[in-house]
């Protein structure tokens, strides 16, 4: 046998390709497979087309469909056979290597090297073979297949081109060589071949060696016996395919998803970060100005406090517009599903918009719908509704200079159990090229770098939207003209629903001394957020105390109680969460709750794993604050008792905390005090006196702040009852005692601290 020459018989044909058929030229079938024999009978001589049909093959033989994959149907029978065809050459030879038979609507039967495949050859002394030997090195080689032919005694006789090609050896070199002393893995070695069909592995082996280069390799490959046409072994084969790219890829795409699920790691700790970052200072400004909004202002500060508080807002929802962009792109935003009046949700949002449209001289209206009314109550996420029309009706404002802008909602179908509504913005305003309509609903897509200059915004409130609509199952209608204005509708199918299905929104109005007797720790390494959270606290009576991380924190629960903790998550010596972890580990089962600036998706869980109670975020919301603060304290009936023989004539605490610790600051608010508080009992005295109740209810509220803010634990619950008793015409009696009681006690509070500030003044 020639080193560039391998000759098949069809003993060894039956083995690699157990449906195989030698057409000549002619089409006409010169040999076919003994499986395939036994299935349709003996076509041999007979024309191929008389047998078989394909619709990849004709008449005649297209040269593309050598090396392709084709099937071809058996005439007679509900079977058909994939294989590929190659071209013989020089021999004028076209050869099918059939692969896998199939019966109508059963499984692909794959007979190579199988049990069965070998039990239906019949491997008789006398079978008849090939009128001559053909070359099939050619085919293999198509085919991509390294093929490698040993003798009896399992030394290397012939290997075509692609196996010295996939192993790095030259023929030459390996020809009189057992493979085992060449290839390192059991596979190759002589004593694992096989010696008979009974100790031949049907299924292909996956091996890894290193080839002549020192290169890993991973190939997968299959072995024969060699049979002649007396049914006796000279020998065995060997096909084998490098795969070794294809592990490759398959690494690659590896360490690809493991890049990506390390970027959205990535991703979500800079939205944690950013979250917390921007929140941290937000809270600090929405809530002062929130604060300051509630003392008496003249007109020009009042309008620079509503600035402040719009700025704020908006930037607010920037940044949770990123934060939702995330949620929804990860799937894991979910939606309410509650009851809702659609006309209340309309009508709430045309009086948030209602003054900017106003402000640019624009009409503005909501036309509800005139044929079919809307049902009463809607099942669906009325927050989220919201927050598209919003967006809508905004957009329509921002860009349009004059005219109008127009919401309706339509009734499309009226069914017994819901409702197809769509609901429309319409304007006169700049309206959108065709090609920016295509992209509307792209992520950061606005039309101009220009607009979103004289503009602004992000361009995510319509992609957001859009994600949002397609959440609830509804889908967007755009209609837009440049020069004339726009029509941007969605539609929904919302379930009807029943008043019971409506959330109770009954609005609690706490009074100021909510709060009166409780002992809260803030635990918190920001100055800002423990400025916000005591100013708001204070107000409603509690004393407040400040731990600047877990550690501190840890120490001071160690040496008295408290009613509350606020914990923030994010600091440095001892986070929220191992704070949390140790305080319930020493058996603390006081209330915590997270406040804090991050407001990503599972954050809440995490808190709630971490050991605490309950999660606000940032930048707080009073009436949020006080209610959750509320509703965990009713839980806890009893206020922590502080006795009253500890307790401070006076602590200036909060007044370092509100001066960030600037002890200049401390003693010019001291000093103040103790100039303008001798007028203020003067006048709360002289009040009384004159039975002038309503000026006493208004000095003993100006005196509660000041109170609250120096400490004066003592007299706090009773400033607050000459207020209300002054309000109510209470006693004069009552309140000529208690107005005692607060004169002595202030009194005694000037004497020390006229004291301290000479001791000050001397440093």
């Amino acid at each position: 046998m020639g080193t560039n020459f391998l000759s098949f018989e069809v003993i060894q044909l039956n083995r690699l390709f157990p449906y195989f058929i030698l057409l000549d030229t002619d089409m006409c079938i010169r040999q076919m497979s003994d499986l395939l024999k036994n299935i349709c009978g003996d076509c041999t001589g007979n024309k191929f087309f008389d047998h078989f049909e394909s619709l990849d093959l004709r008449n005649d033989i297209d040269q593309h469909t050598f090396g392709k994959t084709i099937n071809i149907s058996l005439k007679t029978l509900n079977g058909s056979v994939t294989g590929k065809l190659e071209s013989m050459g020089s021999h004028e030879l076209y050869f099918f290597a059939g692969e896998k038979y199939r019966e109508k609507d059963s499984q692909w039967i794959m007979t190579a090297n199988t049990d069965a495949g070998l039990d239906a050859i019949d491997h008789k002394p006398d079978a008849p073979s090939l009128s001559e030997r053909h070359d099939f090195d050619n085919i293999i080689k198509k085919m991509g297949f390294g093929l490698l032919e040993m003798d009896i005694n399992g030394e290397i006789i012939y290997a075509n081109d692609i196996f010295c090609t996939m192993s790095g050896y030259d023929l030459t070199y390996i020809k009189g060589k057992i493979p085992g002393q060449l290839f390192a893995n059991e596979f190759f070695s002589t004593q694992h071949l096989p010696v008979s069909t009974n100790d031949l592995v049907s299924e292909l082996n996956e091996i890894e060696f290193l080839d002549a280069n020192g290169d890993q390799k991973l190939w997968l490959a299959s072995r024969s016996i060699n049979y002649n046409n007396r049914n006796e072994n000279h020998g065995w084969v060997i096909i084998c395919l490098d795969i070794s790219q294809y592990r490759s890829v398959e690494q690659k795409l590896i360490m690809a998803k493991m890049d990506a699920e390390r970027m959205a790691n990535v991703k979500e700790m800079f939205l944690a970060n950013m979250s917390h970052e921007i929140r941290t200072p937000m809270n600090a400004i929405m809530s002062m100005s929130n604060q300051l909004s509630k003392t008496t202002l003249n007109t020009e500060q009042d309008y620079y406090v509503q600035t402040i508080q719009t700025a704020s807002k908006n930037l607010l929802v920037i940044i949770n517009d990123i934060l939702d962009l995330s949620k929804i792109d990860a799937g894991m935003l979910k939606l309410e599903y509650i009851g809702f009046n659609l006309s209340m949700v309309l009508t709430d949002v045309m009086q948030v918009i209602m003054h900017k449209a106003q402000k640019k001289g624009l009409e503005i209206g909501y036309i509800p719908p005139m044929d079919i009314n809307i049902s009463n109550v809607l099942m669906g996420d009325p927050y989220r509704i919201n927050q598209v029309v919003l967006n809508l009706m905004s957009n329509a404002i921002k860009f349009t200079e004059k005219g109008s802008v127009f919401l309706t909602a339509t009734v499309l179908q009226d069914h017994e159990d819901s409702q197809e509504i769509e609901i429309l913005v319409k304007d006169t305003g700049i309206g959108m090229d065709p090609e920016f309509v295509d992209r509307l609903f792209d992520n950061f897509s606005q039309e101009y770098e220009s607009v979103s200059r004289k503009y602004g915004g992000t361009g995510l409130g319509m992609s957001i939207s859009q994600k949002l609509v397609s959440q609830m199952g509804g889908h967007f209608k755009v209609k837009s003209k440049k020069g004339e204005g726009s029509e941007i509708s969605f539609v929904v199918d919302f379930k009807k629903g029943l008043s019971t299905d409506l959330p109770n929104e009954t609005k609690t109005i706490h009074n100021e001394d909510l709060f009166l007797g409780r002992k809260i720790l803030i635990v918190d390494d920001n100055e800002m957020n423990r400025l916000v959270a005591s100013t708001i606290l204070l107000s409603y009576g509690a004393q407040v105390i400040i731990a600047e991380n877990g550690e501190i924190a840890l120490q001071m629960v160690s040496e008295e109680g408290y009613d509350i903790i606020l914990m923030d998550i994010q600091m440095p010596v001892l986070n929220g969460y191992d704070t949390t972890r140790m305080l319930r580990e020493r058996g603390y089962e006081g209330i915590i709750i997270a406040l804090t600036a991050s407001a990503i998706l599972g954050e809440r869980e995490k808190c709630i794993g971490a050991g605490m109670d309950d999660y606000i975020t940032k930048p707080i919301n009073e009436e949020l604050l006080v209610s959750v603060l509320d509703s965990w304290m009713k839980r806890k009936a009893d206020p922590i008792k502080v006795p009253e023989l500890n307790l401070p004539l006076y602590n200036l605490d909060g007044l370092r905390l509100i001066s960030k610790g600037r002890e200049d600051f401390v003693t010019k608010m001291i000093e103040l005090f103790c100039e303008q508080m001798p007028v203020a009992l003067t006048d709360l005295n002289s009040s009384i006196q004159q039975n002038d109740l309503p000026q006493v209810s208004k000095i003993a509220h100006k005196l509660k702040s000041t109170i609250d803010h120096l400490g004066i634990m003592s007299i706090q619950r009773t400033i607050r009852s000459i207020e209300t008793l002054s309000d109510e015409n209470g006693s004069n009696e009552e309140l000529l005692l208690m107005i005692a009681e607060v004169d002595s006690t202030l009194n005694q509070v000037i004497k020390e601290l006229k004291l301290e500030i000479m001791e000050r003044n001397k440093v």
